[in-house]
């Protein structure tokens, strides 16, 4: 066995999701650089051999079997676990519950590992309240969206026109911007391609968009990670426990 695992490449990742399966195994929601979201199993070990089995920590992992179901061969720290409280960690959840909701597995990406990974970062560098954490989860949604091939042109509408700063926009789902007697002001969509995000107006016009280009892929089943920042904060009328959340 020892020789099979040192064959084995090494990769770098981040649990997703985990949950218990029968004889004392989990099943991990594990991301990883290129190959992209996967499923494997491991048989947790306690004592002196316990593996890191956490959320938002970076580790290394050796992995064989099925291209649908693999086994982690070993796994072992690469990175301290990042210190996420609050909204921060909750944010992080949706990250992640987002990640586990809409990206196939086994569908490899360039892209999406360093995006998470970036975006996790800067959840446990910010100031813990919605509007310095708003600009992270709405940059990884647009960019989110974009892998799977949803890309949001902030600069021209979906005849390839320029927006107009002064002229209103609507999105229309397969087309893009197209002209409306209200909805969106094309002046703020450019300001958002910019990543302005100092305005509320700004703020809550993202908040608004990646909610309606979110809501087909999530179906009618609600996200659970939005659920602990109601739970969490019954009492903030303006932040993310209210109607319009995270």
């Amino acid at each position: 066995m020892a020789k099979t695992s040192l064959a084995l490449p090494w990769h770098s990742a981040f649990i997703l999701h985990r949950r218990p399966l029968a004889e004392h195994k989990v099943i991990l929601q594990l991301l990883l650089p290129e190959l992209g979201r996967l499923s494997a199993v491991i048989r947790p070990r306690s004592g002196k051999q316990r593996q890191p089995l956490q959320p938002f920590q970076l580790l290394s992992v050796q992995l064989s079997g099925r291209a649908d179901l693999k086994s982690i061969v070993k796994l072992e720290e690469q990175a301290p676990g990042l210190a996420l409280q609050g909204q921060a960690l909750f944010s992080a959840l949706y990250l992640n519950e987002l990640l586990c909701r809409l990206w196939p597995d086994n569908l490899a990406s360039d892209e999406l590992f360093p995006l998470y990974h970036h975006s996790v970062q800067q959840l446990a560098r910010v100031e813990p309240v919605l509007p310095s954490l708003e600009p992270v989860l709405r940059q990884f949604e647009f960019a989110l969206l974009a892998e799977l091939g949803m890309p949001v042109d902030w600069q021209c509408d979906a005849d390839g026109q320029p927006l107009q700063p002064e002229c209103y926009y609507q999105w229309q789902a397969e087309q893009g911007w197209c002209a409306a007697e209200r909805g969106w002001l094309g002046a703020l969509i450019l300001q958002l391609g910019l990543g302005c995000w100092e305005q509320a107006g700004c703020r809550q016009a993202a908040k608004q968009l990646s909610r309606q280009l979110l809501r087909p892929l999530l179906g009618d089943k609600p996200l659970q990670s939005k659920a602990l920042f109601q739970t969490k904060q019954p009492d903030n009328p303006g932040g993310i426990a209210s109607a319009d959340k995270p």
